[in-house]
């Protein structure tokens, strides 16, 4: 046995009798911590996130075993989180979502031409299932870290595919560019880490241009606006809502990837299978992904920025219909 484990359970096991903490459990805490690199400020903060682990370990443990869960979830990079500061953490802002989800709506679409003619969706044959992955239209996942700029990835990674699709060439887009410029003094409502809005990156970029990123890496934090100019790299000109039903959906993802808003509160521990984990009567919008296609059921795939060690290599597939609210606030470039 390695020794530092061994010292570390002979330093715990009076601890470890007082919380019933078995061997087994340190055991698979010091594997964890090992693979995630874990440094803490001191003995405490280590006390405490053993203990965060130990508890999230057993309720993978407890829902796993339960045979009538559609999905599984498991250990990752969260697990010596609590919920609540995964949400404080990772998850937008849910006072800065709320108060602008119902003033931003005269600003979500840029188009001149019917949303129907857009998406054509009268002449339409929907495919029985599409993945715009397989077409290599999808950039790699991409890790926002400790930081609420999910809306700028998504955004990022709405135009990329876009992108793709018009011109054969798949380029990933900066982030940290939307994260820093698309801000109150540019006229927008977006708050860098707090939180944001995709289709504000859409107006951003149609007059600013959005570059790579390797000309503007992604550093985690909201710096000052390092972008000049106005032929800046990629620009979307016309860019809608999709109406707010399943068959839409199906139908724009049958057009191109969308970006859409969920509730991904419970998410934190999600491995894989079919998610249908979420509080359907409560639906609050805290993250914003890339919905990439759907299954012959009808799931749908959705592109995450947590890295590709969360979920099924970075992505998840979520029920049918309106789970998580992925079908109130979606957005698609057409043009």
């Amino acid at each position: 046995m390695n020794r530092l484990i061994l010292l570390s359970i002979i330093m715990l096991m009076p601890l470890c009798l007082a919380q019933d903490i078995s061997v087994e459990k340190l055991l698979a805490y010091n594997k964890w911590s090992s693979q995630h690199q874990r440094v803490y400020l001191n003995e405490h903060e280590k006390l405490f996130r053993q203990m965060v682990f130990f508890e999230n370990l057993q309720k993978v443990k407890e829902h796993n075993s339960n045979p009538n869960n559609t999905y599984s979830i498991g250990l990752n990079l969260f697990s010596d989180m609590t919920k609540q500061e995964f949400a404080e953490k990772i998850l937008m802002k849910q006072d800065l979502v709320d108060h602008y989800m119902k003033s931003i709506s005269q600003k979500e679409t840029h188009n001149d031409v019917n949303i129907e003619t857009q998406l054509n969706s009268k002449n339409l044959t929907l495919a029985t299932s599409i993945d715009w992955r397989t077409q290599g239209a999808v950039t790699s996942v991409k890790y926002q870290g400790n930081c609420g700029s999910c809306w700028s990835f998504a955004g990022a990674a709405l135009m990329e595919s876009f992108n793709f699709i018009q011109n054969k060439v798949l380029v990933d887009f900066s982030e940290q560019q939307l994260v820093d410029c698309v801000i109150s003094a540019n006229g927008y409502q977006s708050e860098g880490c707090n939180g944001g809005f995709s289709f504000e990156t859409l107006d951003y970029a149609s007059k600013v241009g959005i570059t790579t990123l390797d000309n503007y890496p992604y550093v985690e934090v909201q710096k000052k606006c390092n972008m000049t100019g106005t032929n800046n790299g990629f620009k979307p000109k016309q860019w809608i809502q999709v109406p707010s039903t399943s068959n839409d959906l199906k139908h724009a993802l049958n057009f191109s990837p969308v970006s859409v808003y969920v509730n991904a509160y419970n998410w934190v521990s999600y491995q894989s299978g079919i998610y249908n984990g979420s509080d359907q009567s409560n639906i609050v919008f805290n993250h914003e992904v890339l919905a990439v296609g759907y299954d012959e059921q009808g799931n749908w795939i959705v592109k995450n920025s947590w890295g590709p060690f969360w979920g099924e290599h970075g992505y998840m597939r979520l029920a049918p219909n309106n789970t998580c609210g992925i079908l109130n606030h979606i957005y698609q470039v057409t043009a």
